[in-house]
């Protein structure tokens, strides 16, 4: 069963996270458990001195954390995420919630399918509708995070020990149930989280 995920209050996590370059290592670390600013230069096209920058902003803000086990020397740093099972912004405020607007768009973006796809990207697009009790939404919930997390998981540590493979690509999944209240944004969560209301589980 996955966690709950983390409140993130913090306002020093939340300026941490405010950079979409830091949203991106986030997002990577979630779905490969571990890496190091060279992984991410690799992954991301981006300088790895300017991801190291980024990785210890970071670590700073208490939102990553060295990993040292896999680290092939004294010298070596490899990160992850400090909360393993996932964060999550209580404030829907687009001000306090600084990856709020681009989480929207980036919704917008699947909707509309105009978000770029690796070639070796599967994409795949359901919509369904159920009549449920609140009870049973948020069963449903349960069950299809422990199953993004299941594939989550296998995704990690296959990339761990296929490091170079080009068939294994980074994918976006989401699921929305329930329905939004009036005049209210639901809460978006980073990869691995769970809510306690049926919401957006990414």
């Amino acid at each position: 069963m996955t966690e709950q995920s983390y409140a993130v209050t913090d306002p020093a996590m939340l300026r941490a996270l405010a950079h979409p370059l830091r949203q991106r290592i986030m997002w990577e670390l979630a779905a490969r458990d571990h890496l190091r600013a060279a992984d991410l230069a690799k992954i991301t096209g981006e300088p790895a001195n300017s991801l190291s920058f980024h990785l210890r902003s970071l670590a700073k803000a208490g939102l990553i954390e060295e990993k040292p086990e896999e680290a092939r020397d004294s010298r070596d740093r490899v990160w992850t995420m400090t909360h393993q099972e996932g964060i999550y912004f209580p404030d829907t405020d687009a001000v306090t919630n600084p990856i709020l607007p681009e989480r929207l768009d980036w919704i917008r973006s699947i909707i509309d399918e105009s978000l770029p796809r690796d070639p070796a990207a599967a994409r795949l697009q359901y919509m369904a509708a159920a009549v449920l009790t609140r009870e049973e939404a948020q069963q449903m919930s349960a069950e299809v995070t422990d199953v993004f997390e299941k594939w989550r998981e296998h995704g990690a540590r296959a990339a761990a020990e296929h490091p170079d493979d080009p068939a294994r690509v980074f994918h976006f999944t989401a699921a929305f149930v329930g329905n939004p209240r009036p005049a209210e944004v639901e809460m978006h969560e980073l990869p691995g989280s769970v809510s306690d209301e049926p919401g957006p589980v990414h």
